[in-house]
């Protein structure tokens, strides 16, 4: 008991004497150390985002919150900004994320809390609706709590559910990783392996057989998911190499979100396949301006999307969104 006051202790007094520095600071958890590359593209946006408009972050990510409840320490935020990183994690989908984000939101009622740009899913079942219910009343508790949803069917969602909604992209649209210019060989296929995988074997075979008509040998394999943990300091090195590999081919295939943003913020042509998920064509209708990104839901239509595509150098274009940014950042400033 001891040793977790001095810890609180400890911690108050930290983060106090940097709030005291900097006025204009925030707290932005729940970031990952985890292998997921999309994830962490969205907190590098973040903190990008963050530096652009002036404002200072404390950055606690999702295994240091651990480690703060354990030592019953989540309350030491209690009272400053806190910013929930954005992503796919609320909801029952990744449900130990959705009960840490209930943590922070009961720890910490004196606090200004903004969820980020998310994609919202609770399983169509009793147990799924009874999970839906228990955060809807939780969240609608907090006076000052702020979600945004990165594509209309969420918003849609959340919206009926939740006060204080917004509809905001995805944070990775944000950034503009085309840069220099560079050759491109052969075609990525960036294909879900998780559990959020819906394609089936026999549409795997064909969009395989289609990459193969278009570049024969030239086509391999990709993901968003890399070997081992990515530390907070190892995550731009991270995600560089792979937008660079993603600049150097001439075509992405993939069925993943940020397979499909990465694709859009490098200039790289893109056929993206279409899953159960509503989250990729929500995510699709921001950019569907962008003519090298092309969408179905018919794998043996590939080919055929490709040809449509301009063969020439693309350069991404984020200037319509960069409004909805503003609001954001908007928001915050005035909670600081």
């Amino acid at each position: 008991m001891m040793y977790e006051m001095k810890t609180r202790y400890d911690l108050k007094m930290l983060y106090r004497k940097r709030f005291h520095k900097n006025p204009n600071t925030v707290f932005l958890v729940m970031t990952p150390e985890h292998n997921n590359l999309g994830d962490h593209a969205i907190a590098l946006a973040e903190t990008i985002f963050l530096k652009k408009h002036g404002i200072n972050y404390i950055e606690i990510t999702g295994r240091e919150l651990n480690e703060m409840k354990l030592k019953k320490s989540l309350s030491v935020m209690n009272g400053y900004p806190i910013l929930i990183t954005g992503g796919g994690n609320l909801g029952t989908l990744w449900m130990n994320v959705e009960m840490m984000e209930r943590e922070i939101i009961t720890q910490n009622p004196r606090s200004d809390i903004f969820i980020l740009p998310n994609t919202i899913f609770y399983e169509d079942s009793d147990w799924g609706r009874s999970e839906f219910e228990k955060s809807i009343k939780l969240y609608n508790r907090h006076k000052n709590l702020y979600l945004y949803a990165r594509e209309k069917n969420s918003f849609e969602i959340m919206q009926k559910a939740f006060q204080n909604v917004k509809l905001i992209p995805d944070m990775v649209l944000s950034l503009d990783q085309c840069g220099e210019k560079k050759e491109r060989n052969g075609c990525l296929l960036c294909l879900r392996k998780d559990c959020e995988r819906t394609r089936t074997d026999r549409q795997e075979q064909i969009i395989r057989q289609q990459a193969s008509e278009l570049f024969g040998d030239a086509v391999s394999n990709t993901d968003m998911v890399v070997e081992g943990k990515v530390l907070a300091a190892q995550r731009q090195e991270a995600l560089n190499t792979k937008f660079n590999q993603f600049s150097g081919a001439e075509l992405v295939i993939t069925d993943r979100l940020h397979g499909m943003i990465f694709c859009a913020i490098t200039g790289t042509p893109c056929i993206v396949i279409d899953s159960k998920s509503p989250k990729i064509r929500g995510c699709y209708e921001w950019i569907q301006n962008l003519d090298y990104i092309r969408f179905t839901d018919d794998v043996s239509q590939i080919v055929k999307e490709y040809q449509k595509i301009p063969q020439t150098e693309h350069q991404y274009e984020n200037t319509q969104l960069q409004e909805y940014y503003l609001e954001l950042a908007n928001d915050i400033l005035a909670k600081i």
